[in-house]
């Protein structure tokens, strides 16, 4: 019985669903889409190019967030809201001018986050799992002298050279392919930490990718070391000899404890919990590490 008036209930909210879409197609006859194209056409012919100069400068990135992924959020976003899921829109949908870039890498039709948020961050397109390095690079290749001979320049470092105020901010670890492009260049995306690295690798002096945030920044390098880093990834920052506040031990073999070094080279400070966050004052704070869980938030 109980079954029956599942199925019952689901036969109802389809009919009752099937009753709205045919009312809104009803509405929507021939003259409906004539005026919506004409209207859409004279907002269109309204836009005028902004050529005031931008304060600041913030790239979102949604990783892996592809065309289809994008439908269906903005149909199920509109259907939350109760109203017709396929021609809603999104918030940023809702901006003056769109475009489509080919996310291939130089060796794969299908990317990785690691080339694809290099030719974001740099304009460069390269292989899969390099990060911030030319094509001409293989993965894996574990000579500094290459690696360092073949960086390209992100948009983070122009910032950095440029005396600007810098920030990576992600939910997955710092030290992922995505938010790791825009301050590392390694030929190998996983190679986060220095237990990471390849035996050739560390043998010849390679830094591994958290080592990088602290390391090609200040000091004769490039800028004054990043402004703001929140996200996830502290066990990469940590020696093996440290076990964090949610009892996770330290990946480093190296005995560098990156959060000290974060906070005695540029001055910043440190947090790991929300409490620490919300003690934060933005006006004494210029430099903050935040790591608020040992891998991806």
């Amino acid at each position: 019985m109980q079954l029956f008036n599942l199925k019952r209930t689901a036969m109802v909210a389809m009919l009752l669903g099937s009753q709205l879409l045919s009312n809104a197609a009803m509405a929507e006859d021939a003259q409906f889409w004539l005026n919506d194209g004409a209207a859409s056409l004279n907002d269109s012919k309204k836009l005028v190019p902004n050529a005031k100069k931008a304060k600041n400068v913030i790239l979102f990135v949604g990783d892996g967030m592809g065309i289809s992924t994008v439908t269906g959020a903005r149909i199920f976003e509109g259907q939350l809201k109760g109203i017709d899921g396929e021609r809603h829109k999104l918030s940023f949908e809702e901006f003056p001018y769109v475009a489509l870039s080919k996310t291939y890498s130089t060796n794969q039709q299908t990317a990785d986050s690691a080339p694809t948020m290099t030719a974001m961050i740099s304009g460069v397109k390269t292989n899969d799992g390099i990060l911030s390095l030319n094509q001409s690079v293989a993965r894996n290749e574990p000579s500094p002298t290459v690696l360092n001979a073949n960086k390209v320049t992100t948009l983070l470092e122009q910032a950095e050279q440029a005396g600007k105020s810098t920030g990576v901010v992600s939910t997955a670890r710092i030290t992922h392919a995505t938010p790791a492009a825009t301050y590392a260049h390694i030929s190998n995306r996983d190679w986060e930490a220095n237990a990471n690295l390849s035996a050739a690798a560390a043998s010849n002096g390679v830094k591994d990718i958290a080592a990088q945030l602290i390391d090609n920044f200040g000091n004769g390098k490039i800028g004054d070391g990043i402004d703001v880093v929140f996200g996830g990834g502290r066990s990469y920052f940590l020696p093996n000899s440290i076990t964090d506040i949610e009892g996770t031990k330290g990946r480093r073999t190296d005995g560098r404890n990156l959060t000290q070094e974060y906070v005695s080279k540029f001055g910043g400070v440190y947090i790991e919990n929300q409490t620490a966050f919300n003690a934060l004052n933005p006006v004494t704070t210029n430099k903050v590490l935040g790591l608020f869980n040992p891998s991806h938030m």
